[in-house]
């Protein structure tokens, strides 16, 4: 009996309609009239033994884990381990239920996942993880909210257009801190409330937020794609360095290409276009781009998504398959990013 994978004529009518859009876009060449032939029956011949012979259905197969990975789930059923994703408007059960939170572009789960803040537009708001609204607050272009502190005192530190901002948990006390690059700020977990975040100089300041005071700050140089901490130690992403400081001492600079990095059971998995690792370990790699890596709050699973394929992956830490999701936008109402996943 002829194997066929789940969807594959779906799958293979979509890499059809690639190859065509393709061909139609091509800047025609003007060449003789029989080698223009040739080539055209050779292209036919090559396509139809793609489709027919086994050889060609290696092709396809290989065409096909460029663009997902094979045999990935078609809604997302459950996630692998308890807790809770956000992703833009929707909260992600475990059970694989979902909630839709509003219209927002971009959220961040306070400490220890109560409450969320989001964005759109013009406001800035607070809600529950029903999306029961608590509070609002209206700035212009409000975007990349980033809520921190302990479980009975919390900040918030968002852009007003490239104003950086710190309101308390409650709404209260907005202050703005000064005109900053768009790059997410990031709270030290506890307190006191010390923010990292990067001016348009792609300096990196460390601040504590109550009294104004810096804490240090980096050289100025190239913006980084993102800041985080992991402990006590801020850690510096860019497109080709990852940076580690501990206070004002410059810890640790590792070289290579990155998309992104999140911390996981205190270690640093690091994500570059086609590769996850940890401690130098490969967990996953594929010819695709990949384009975000989240931790799962047990420390034993990485959410890496794939936007080209619309697929989320969940890559186990500690060996074992990997277990991929499709149809992401289409099931979340266009939103693929994730913005947190937590208890």
């Amino acid at each position: 009996m002829e194997f066929r994978a789940p969807d594959e004529h779906r799958a293979e009518e979509r890499g059809w309609r690639v190859v065509s859009a393709a061909y139609d876009a091509r800047t025609p060449v003007r060449r003789p009239q029989r080698v223009r032939a040739a080539v055209m029956v050779a292209a036919v011949a090559a396509i139809a033994a793609i489709g027919v012979t086994p050889p060609g259905r290696a092709v396809v197969h290989r065409v096909r884990a460029a663009i997902g990975v094979a045999n990935a789930d078609r809604a997302l059923y459950s996630l692998p381990t308890g807790g809770r994703v956000l992703a833009g408007g929707w909260v992600v059960n475990a059970d694989g239920s979902t909630r839709r939170l509003g219209d927002y572009d971009e959220s961040s789960w306070s400490p220890f996942g109560r409450y969320v803040v989001a964005a759109k537009g013009d406001r800035l708001v607070a809600l529950t993880a029903n999306g029961d609204v608590r509070w609002q607050l209206g700035r212009p272009v409000v975007g990349l909210p980033r809520w921190g502190g302990t479980q009975t005192d919390t900040r918030i530190a968002y852009f007003s257009g490239q104003r950086l901002h710190v309101v308390a948990g409650d709404g209260t006390g907005d202050r703005d801190l000064g005109l900053m690059a768009r790059v997410a700020p990031a709270w030290r977990p506890g307190s006191p409330f010390t923010l990292a975040y990067a001016d348009r100089h792609g300096r990196v300041w460390v601040v504590r937020t109550d009294t104004g005071r810096a804490v240090f700050h980096t050289q100025p140089g190239r913006q980084p794609r993102k800041l985080l901490w992991l402990g006590d130690r801020l850690v510096v992403v860019g497109p080709t360095w990852i940076e580690t400081y501990a206070g004002a001492d410059h810890v640790d600079v590792t070289r290579g290409r990155f998309v992104d990095a999140a911390v996981v059971g205190g270690r640093l998995a690091v994500l570059s276009t086609h590769r996850v690792t940890l401690d130098g370990r490969t967990l996953f790699s594929t010819t695709g781009r990949l384009g975000q890596i989240v931790a799962s709050p047990d420390g034993r699973w990485l959410l890496v998504t794939w936007p080209e394929a619309d697929q989320w992956l969940f890559v186990p830490v500690h060996g074992g398959r990997v277990r991929a999701v499709g149809n992401i936008a289409r099931q979340l109402d266009g939103t693929f990013a994730v913005d947190g996943w937590t208890s």
